[in-house]
């Protein structure tokens, strides 16, 4: 299974520019949130999927710095996790899971970013296919945004 939400030009056009992407990732992650605040889960999923593929080019470009891209990370991953969970899609939402763990688990090689790239996996899997995402909280209280 492979979930694309952007397509081949607007992925090109958008990871061209680290700043063009980090504001379609803000638009398309408050459209999402919107629209999932008024349970409208089916569409929000394509703003909150094209966010989530963003968000994974921003961690990638670690831009606009690591800890803040692998936070939106994980909040995106959330984000569309509860919008599969909520349209009772538990094997998407498990999708999302496995696939936004495992590009976390590939950064834990920078001891640097070690701890905030665990605590951003724990996050998911605290709010992984069995759980509610409200609020959801990494170890120590605090809130990842």
């Amino acid at each position: 299974m492979n979930l694309r939400f952007l397509c081949a030009n607007h992925r090109q056009w958008l990871t061209a520019d680290s700043r063009r992407a980090e504001q379609a990732w803000l638009d398309w992650t408050e459209q999402g949130s919107a629209l999932c605040e008024v349970h409208s889960y089916a569409e929000a999923i394509p703003f909150l999927g094209c966010a989530f593929e963003l968000a994974d080019y921003l961690l990638g470009a670690q831009w606009p710095g690591y800890p803040v891209a692998a936070m939106r990370f994980g909040d995106s991953a959330r984000q569309l996790m509860e919008a599969y969970r909520q349209r009772g899609d538990a094997s998407l939402c498990n999708y999302i899971l496995v696939g936004a763990s495992s590009r976390l688990a590939r950064e834990l090689h920078d001891r640097r970013h070690y701890q905030l790239t665990a605590d951003c996996i724990r996050t998911l899997y605290l709010a992984g296919p069995e759980t509610s995402l409200a609020p959801a909280r990494a170890a120590g209280g605090r809130r990842l945004h």
